[in-house]
């Protein structure tokens, strides 16, 4: 994991960091209101003066690829020699994308269809402003294909930012739902970490401290946003899931959430999350001797209490539980299935399931969630 992480109150450094790194014109890639309604765009393209500075922030969530080619062809006709992705998971992905491209002719689109060889990249900053993602310390970025309902994942060591700045205080912003889907998706990662066929012992450390950090601290940072404490705590949380999945890749829950994203726009953390619990059941048998740990980190000591616990956290802020609560019928469970295995790394994540889980397996599981 060769990113470099800086963690705790350390937005200001952005301008020494560039330097470091002999930028000279800077190109931020954030979202189109969030950052820049509470000053932190600004915030950021202050800190890099007297370097030049440019902005894209025409980021949706869950980025098209015109997106991706948009803010490449600016930071090409621009001649930016720096990238900085600020925000949730897509401008970071976005970012990470076009900088590892940005000193060669390199269609970004290019990186979603391996294998790919590319010698060198601009340096990247990623500075997330939601606990969730964990792209500022992954080797991935993902672009969704609307018209096919699929999800497409890069995936490439040149996709790892250089600096990743975690600033908890960044997160006091964010909207309580977000809090909610975020701190769901950073759960998922550690989970799927955890009991992933990839896992190793380090990433399984990290996996485990994740949970330690998030489970306790993920309500209060619902109801109390400004609360400093459930802030770091969280924000620590999920740079642990994220260096873990970056380890051990995701598995069936990750798989399915695509097409509900996709389809029913269905948030990403949330859409993760909906199977969690039910693929914690059925994956228990299979990991008999890494039960133990999960329950512990978890602060349980069943499968039963872990589920009911992952299942209550939900409940307790105001997200839906079931299919049927996000508009999902009976008549979409076989597209689901279909799609949930529709491209090789939705395959590849459902083959690293501990459990080995068919077609048949998908589409039992998402019938009792109806």
């Amino acid at each position: 994991m060769p990113t470099r992480i800086v963690f705790g109150e350390c937005i200001g450094q952005i301008g020494s960091i560039a330097t470091e790194f002999g930028a000279k014109r800077a190109l931020i890639v954030t979202g189109s209101t969030a950052m820049r309604k509470h000053g932190i765009t600004t915030q950021v393209a202050n800190s890099l003066r007297p370097i030049d500075v440019e902005i894209f922030d025409g980021v949706e969530p869950n980025p098209s690829m015109a997106t991706y080619e948009n803010a490449q062809r600016m930071v090409r006709e621009k001649r930016c020699d720096f990238v900085i992705g600020l925000g949730g998971g897509s401008p970071m992905d976005i970012a990470k994308a076009i900088a590892a491209v940005g000193k060669t002719e390199i269609s970004v689109g290019d990186l979603f269809n391996p294998p790919i060889k590319i010698g060198d990249r601009l340096p990247t900053v990623a500075i997330p402003t939601t606990s969730g993602s964990g792209s500022e310390v992954t080797p991935f970025s993902i672009v969704t294909d609307v018209e096919s309902g699929i999800k497409k994942v890069a995936n490439h060591p040149l996709l790892y930012p250089n600096v990743a700045l975690v600033d908890p205080s960044l997160c006091k912003t964010m909207p309580k739902n977000v809090t909610a889907h975020t701190g769901l998706d950073a759960i998922s990662h550690a989970v799927e970490a955890y009991w992933s066929k990839r896992a190793q012992p380090i990433s399984d450390i990290f996996a485990l401290d994740a949970l330690r950090h998030i489970m306790p601290n993920l309500k209060t940072a619902f109801d109390e946003p400004m609360n400093a404490t459930a802030r770091s705590e969280m924000a620590l949380g999920s740079v642990q899931a994220g260096i873990a999945i970056g380890t051990s890749g995701s598995t069936a829950t990750h798989a399915i959430s695509f097409p509900l994203t996709v389809k029913f726009g269905i948030p990403h953390g949330l859409a993760c999350y909906l199977t969690l619990p039910h693929f914690l059941k059925y994956n228990a048998a299979s990991i008999p001797n890494k039960t133990p740990g999960l329950l512990r980190a978890m602060g349980v000591d069943s499968i039963d209490e872990a589920y009911k616990l992952m299942i209550q956290l939900v409940a307790d802020m105001d997200q839906p539980t079931r299919l049927s609560e996000v508009g999902i019928g009976k008549d979409d469970i076989q597209w689901l299935v279909q799609h949930s295995f529709g491209s090789q790394r939705q395959r590849n994540a459902i083959l690293n399931n501990p459990r080995e889980a068919k077609e048949e397996d998908v589409e039992r599981i998402l019938a009792e969630l109806l």
